[in-house]
């Protein structure tokens, strides 16, 4: 129902006016149990707004960790008593949640065969539409695919939106930052309810992007030092920078502590500060939603 949402954060400066959205910038992400956004004003270079619910409590399935099929008419519900988002924006991103994915070099990529990329590396099931959007920073193309009853949300509601796909949105906001940057293979961990991202660089491009479910901490800590040991990594140099739904003082922060020596929590970039009073913990939570270059 409408009235079940959870708020988590709720931001709004007192320069935000519904009247100037032709003004903002709009980033959006649909999670698996709800959705985040965030408006940037070009008027005062900032971020003016910043959101995060939970519509509905449902763990995506451990099989296929496909958005719940109830999702979109719970964001119909949200849209109702948020009507505003569906002003006319500068630019919008919207960012789709999805773990059935793959990535393909640009040199190699045919548009007519994304339903074979995906079906050679993943379980895709029924009732799905395959969909893909180019990474300019990796110079590869994400194909991904989504349940047909959420599949059709941003012509529904955001049909001048650039769509993207959660891995794809966190490393186009990662690499640009990271490509001249002096440190050796970072390791970047991106923690959802249900799932999580491993996102490795080396020399300032993609190296290593995979998702793992997890349902308890040792899920977690065994895919990540797999990884590592995989890529030849060392978790006892090699820096590890969390991001998502993990706290400072979790049992699973903890229990990454014992394994990886080096491990830190983001921070946004200097370009994307916004003066938004964000604690620590909710600027790492939200790393792609404050970033200005995706809505362009």
């Amino acid at each position: 129902m409408a009235g079940d949402h959870l708020m988590l954060v709720n931001y709004y400066d007192r320069l935000f006016d519904q009247a100037l959205t032709s003004q903002y910038s709009l980033s959006i992400r649909i999670e698996p149990d709800g959705l985040s956004f965030s408006v940037y004003s070009h008027l005062v270079s900032r971020y003016i707004v910043l959101e995060s619910v939970i519509l509905n409590k449902a763990s995506a399935s451990a099989e296929n960790v496909l958005v719940k099929h109830d999702l979109s008419d719970q964001l119909n519900g949200f849209l109702i008593k948020h009507p505003w988002l569906l002003n006319q924006f500068r630019h919008t991103v919207l960012i789709q949640n999805s773990l059935v994915y793959t990535l393909v070099p640009h040199a190699l990529y045919d548009p007519l065969k994304k339903a074979e990329y995906l079906k050679f590396v993943c379980k895709t099931g029924d009732s799905v539409v395959f969909h893909d959007h180019f990474l300019n920073s990796a110079e590869a193309w994400v194909v991904y695919a989504l349940p047909e009853s959420i599949s059709g949300i941003p012509d529904q509601h955001f049909s001048s939106a650039r769509v993207m796909h959660h891995a794809g949105a966190t490393i186009e906001t990662l690499l640009p930052r990271y490509r001249h940057n002096e440190i050796q293979n970072p390791v970047f961990v991106n923690i959802r309810a249900g799932s999580f991202d491993i996102i490795v660089l080396k020399e300032g491009k993609l190296r290593y992007c995979n998702s793992f479910t997890w349902k308890v901490n040792e899920d977690l800590v065994y895919y990540l030092i797999f990884v590592l040991d995989q890529l030849a990594l060392n978790p006892e140099n090699v820096p590890v920078m969390l991001m998502g739904i993990v706290e400072q003082t979790s049992s699973l922060y903890e229990l990454l502590q014992r394994y990886v020596r080096h491990i830190d929590f983001m921070r946004t970039s200097e370009v994307s500060k916004s003066g938004i009073p964000l604690s620590d913990s909710n600027e790492y939570k939200f790393y792609d939603l404050l970033n200005p270059g995706l809505c362009v």
